[in-house]
């Protein structure tokens, strides 16, 4: 995936600036957009440049829609990510889709680095954790970190979603 691959214009620049109170670094895009267009997941350069030396950031998704967020947070702190958890360790088959889910996160995630932002990463240890690591970073891909980062994926995978955002649209009121 090339850097300018997805569309981010101006007012989109303006409105995720007013939604997260700051201007993101790194923006390549707009991955998911509510009905009346404006951003709701933005996709990340997944290095930020510090001074002189890149930082990983492992959130390729980001969600900034602020209803979304909202809601998200509120289910989380009922319980949502163990119940999340629960689910997919009970079933093998949804349990190995969210694996195939985290696998297809990093291999997106280390595709949007160019050649000289690979050496970096490789140079700087970090080739690793961008290449393998899953959703919001985690290592083990049987885990759910954070429920933020699992739906943005969700909705930047448009009509073939996630595993666990489905589990989310189904277990949890999404709508608000």
């Amino acid at each position: 995936m090339q850097h300018d691959s997805l569309r981010y214009s101006e007012a989109d620049q303006s409105y995720v600036t007013a939604c997260l109170d700051r201007r993101p670094k790194g923006v390549l895009g707009v991955a998911a957009r509510r009905p009346t267009g404006e951003p709701t997941v933005i996709i990340n350069l997944p290095l930020v440049l510090k001074g002189e030396a890149w930082q990983p950031f492992p959130t390729l998704y980001w969600l900034i829609d602020p209803d979304l967020s909202a809601t998200i947070a509120d289910i989380e702190r009922k319980g949502a990510v163990r119940a999340v958890e629960a689910a997919l360790a009970e079933d093998d088959s949804l349990r190995a889709e969210h694996r195939e889910d985290n696998v297809s996160y990093a291999k997106a995630r280390w595709a949007v680095l160019n050649d000289q932002e690979k050496l970096a990463a490789e140079q700087q240890g970090m080739q690793n954790m961008l290449e393998h690591s899953g959703v919001g970073g985690v290592a083990n891909h049987d885990a759910v970190k954070c429920l933020h980062a699992q739906y943005a994926f969700h909705l930047a995978r448009r009509d073939q979603g996630t595993t666990v955002g489905k589990l989310m649209q189904e277990r949890f009121d999404m709508s608000r």
